[in-house]
């Protein structure tokens, strides 16, 4: 099978043929994939930043945001749950099944977490994949049309967005804003879902490229704020909240400097929810931060039933798409282009 894979960290990914697995047994299911989401974590993984958090065997393949047809089932499979051509997206977080957090239905917070493309296990920018357990595949009817290039973006970029803001829900009521930073795949989604989830909040979208501020007003956004252009982020914020500032931020960038401007749009007793990953530290001011009640969440991927909630909004055509499609053997193309920030919505791997 085709596949893209790290061989050294730094230098652009080989496209090369390996043998296809063929240990389909037990709880394992063999997808064939239909598209894979390509992710600024994936950059940071190829870049080798994560080498020592996260140490590979190389060669290694990437991709953790897959979806696909099942292709072969393991033995041990309960009979009917799937068959062979089923449309499936794959729930990235394979945990192990036995610890508190998986138990409570959290196993992208397992003690022994295990990611496709992120750990040792291989992803999806092969023409299949292995998953190790049927526990992971979300089967998707045929409610909406659905297609795996849709599909993929959803079990990360999709996904992780919608956990956030579901933590925040009870802070966005009548009269409140939020402002979400960065207009990439996640924030794409996530100004999406502050409208369906905060219908009556006011929705800021932040971010240096007017493109990708254009799609945010595609995708319903209320307010826009070029971070790059404007003179002071604070002071129009203020301006469009009647300076009061904003209730919440979803930061889905993470840079000091994305940090620094959502501690500084915040209003008393708002809330910074990072998903973003570029930075190495959160900082925040204490004084400010003790005297106006900030609160300070992360919040990491999302659980199996959310990414199930998630694909339902999407069946009923009730959040919109934006990717690009490249081929395997266009894969550092499309690296190249989220390097330099010119791909607007997602790109995704169509092997």
């Amino acid at each position: 099978m085709l596949c893209a894979r790290i061989h050294d960290y730094q230098k652009p990914l080989v496209v090369e043929d390996i043998p296809r697995p063929s240990n389909t047994n037990g709880e394992a299911v063999l997808v064939k994939v239909g598209a894979a989401g390509l992710c600024h974590s994936d950059l940071h993984l190829i870049n080798g930043e994560w080498k020592d958090a996260i140490p590979l065997a190389l060669p290694k393949t990437p991709g953790h945001e897959n979806a696909g047809w099942v292709e072969e089932i393991g033995d041990t499979v309960p009979e009917g749950l799937f068959s062979k051509g089923d449309l499936v997206a794959i729930f990235g977080g394979w945990g192990c099944g036995i610890c508190k957090f998986c138990k409570s239905g959290d196993e992208q917070l397992c003690v022994a977490p295990r990611w496709p493309g992120l750990s040792q296990l291989d992803g999806g920018y092969s023409e299949y994949i292995l998953v190790p357990s049927y526990r992971f595949l979300v089967k998707v009817g045929k409610k909406g049309g659905l297609v795996p290039e849709e599909l993929a973006p959803l079990t990360d970029a999709g996904l992780t967005p919608y956990r956030a803001i579901k933590k925040v829900r009870h802070m966005l009521g009548p009269g409140t804003s939020i402002a979400v930073i960065g207009m990439g795949g996640l924030g794409s989604y996530g100004i999406q879902y502050a409208k369906i989830l905060a219908p009556n909040s006011t929705v800021i979208a932040v971010d240096r490229n007017d493109k990708k501020l254009s799609l945010a007003k595609n995708f319903g956004a209320d307010r826009t704020v070029n971070s790059a252009t404007t003179k002071s982020i604070r002071q129009e914020v203020l301006q469009l909240t009647e300076g009061i500032g904003v209730d919440v931020v979803l930061d889905t960038v993470g840079a000091e400097n994305t940090i620094n401007d959502s501690v500084r749009m915040l209003a008393k007793g708002g809330a910074l929810v990072v998903v973003g990953l570029f930075g190495g530290q959160i900082k925040v001011p204490l004084l400010q931060a003790v005297v106006n009640e900030y609160q300070v969440i992360a919040s990491l991927w999302g659980n199996y039933n959310e990414l199930r909630e998630v694909i339902e909004l999407a069946s009923q055509r009730k959040i919109k798409h934006a990717y690009h499609s490249y081929s395997l053997k266009q894969i550092n193309q499309a690296i190249d282009q989220l390097r330099q920030g010119s791909i607007i919505g997602r790109a995704v791997i169509v092997p």
